[in-house]
């Protein structure tokens, strides 16, 4: 449920790292967002663009150069509250593997809250709970090596979940999955977003998924350049395109055909289901169709992983 108070605030955020040649390089450069509790906020640019340098100030695996960034009104700066942070934000990587330490699922899931000094009996609810809300139960007593790489993902997610934090933020986690098991990976995330509550920050290079957030930020060159809606963010196709990004299939399909001048719908399009409602109502939809050699049952069927075969994508 979204509220209009504030997770995570950044001011004037600066990051400046030294590269292996010794020259400063500015990886964030006077970045401002307000992140508000039980939002879906999703985060896109291409490689470099200081996307995943933004989201690891918010869990103070950085810290700013210049600016401030505060947590849950904890500021990062301040050493003393690093625990504390970390306890209202857990953060999911891309690659599973590095974020499973134990032999035995739950126990993996039991991990961090023995860290934390959790009573035995309430460990036992923590893991329970958290491999529920993500539908991985049965595993529990599985060894993680046996499991597929959605499965591990969802296994380092439920190890997130055990913390109890009220934010998580989750960089490229389904980067390394195929259409079909970033799809469930994405389900499982909204679900604890919509029934849990928790804010999400997520990473992705995949804009499908990013139109199925509250809002969208766009980095570039360690710069905020866009801040609103999926529709409006994807509304721009063609300012996209130039910062070398993709955008959602059914946006750039549209894109096309009102170029050649056909109004297909009367607002930016930005999923499939409402391409096809537009092109139901066009007399040249036949034509259309035919001309951009796009079948019908991909029009009409919900964003799936014959969208990586429309733009060619590699499925990882």
């Amino acid at each position: 449920m979204k509220s209009n108070e504030t997770m995570i605030e950044v001011n004037h955020l600066s990051h400046l790292y030294v590269d292996e040649n010794g020259n400063d390089v500015r990886a964030l450069d006077d970045v401002s967002l307000t992140i508000r509790r039980g939002e879906f906020v999703a985060i896109i640019g291409t490689n470099g663009s200081g996307k995943s340098t933004l989201a690891k100030h918010f869990n103070v695996l950085l810290q700013p150069t210049a600016g401030n960034v505060t947590v849950c009104g904890f500021d990062t700066l301040n050493d003393e509250h690093i625990w504390n942070i970390r306890q209202h934000v857990g953060m999911v990587f891309q690659n599973p593997d590095n974020q499973i330490v134990a032999a035995v699922v739950e126990e993996d899931v039991a991990f961090g809250p023995e860290n934390l000094g959790v009573p035995s009996a309430e460990i036992r609810k923590r893991v329970d709970d958290a491999l529920a809300a993500v539908n991985m139960t049965e595993y529990a007593e599985h060894g993680p090596h046996l499991l597929s790489g959605g499965q591990k993902q969802r296994i380092a997610i439920a190890g997130v979940l055990a913390m109890k934090p009220d934010c998580i933020v989750l960089d490229e986690p389904t980067a390394m999955l195929d259409p079909k098991v970033r799809l469930e990976v994405l389900e499982t995330i909204h679900r604890l977003n919509k029934e849990e509550g928790i804010t999400i920050v997520y990473i992705t290079h995949f804009m499908e998924e990013a139109v199925t957030a509250d809002r969208v930020v766009v980095m570039k060159n360690g710069v905020k350049l866009h801040d609103g809606t999926p529709r409006e963010i994807f509304s721009h196709v063609d300012t996209l395109k130039g910062l070398g990004l993709d955008v959602p299939v059914a946006s750039e399909i549209a894109f096309k055909l009102n170029e050649k001048g056909y109004e297909v719908g009367k607002r930016s399009i930005i999923n499939n289901e409402e391409l096809a409602e537009g092109l139901k109502h066009s007399k040249l939809a036949d034509q259309l169709l035919s001309e951009h050699n796009v079948g019908a049952n991909t029009i009409s069927s919900p964003i799936n992983e014959n969208s990586n075969v429309v733009r060619g994508e590699d499925t990882h």
